[in-house]
Formats: structure tokens, sequence, C-alpha cells
């Protein structure tokens, strides 16, 4: 594929929050490797934070998501 065809500028993280953050505020995340590891949580407003993903409570943040996702779906 060319890459003209991507209609969206592909976000990447280049420094990371490091202070704990309201996870109610998250509605999904995503996982980023380069150009440095991290997570991306995306706000109701469709706002992208970049965190560290060794962080215990992005780990929490992340789980409590997925079960928030999970039981919408059933």
């Amino acid at each position: 594929g060319s890459a003209g065809s991507q209609s969206m500028r592909k976000f990447s993280c280049v420094n990371l929050r490091t202070r704990q953050l309201n996870i109610q505020n998250f509605v999904k995340y995503e996982k980023h490797h380069i150009p440095i590891s991290a997570i991306v949580f995306i706000t109701r407003n469709g706002i992208r934070i970049c965190v560290s993903p060794d962080q215990k409570w992005v780990q929490t943040a992340m789980k409590k998501i997925d079960q928030r996702s999970a039981s919408s779906r059933s």
C-alpha cells in the first residue's frame, strides 16, 4: 500500500505521563511500541494520553477498561 492511503496521521508517543490519572474518563486504550513502549489512554473527548506501561495504576486501569467493554458487549 502507498503511504498516501492513510487518512489519519499516525499518533505516536514521545513523552509519557507518570502521574496517576482519573481512569473514569478513559473509554479505551491502545498499546504502542514505536518509538517507545507506551499505553495510550483515550478519553471520552478523544484526547490521547501516553503513559508508561509498567506502572501499577496503568495495569489496573487497563483491566478496568477491559471489564467495562466486556460487560457492555453482553
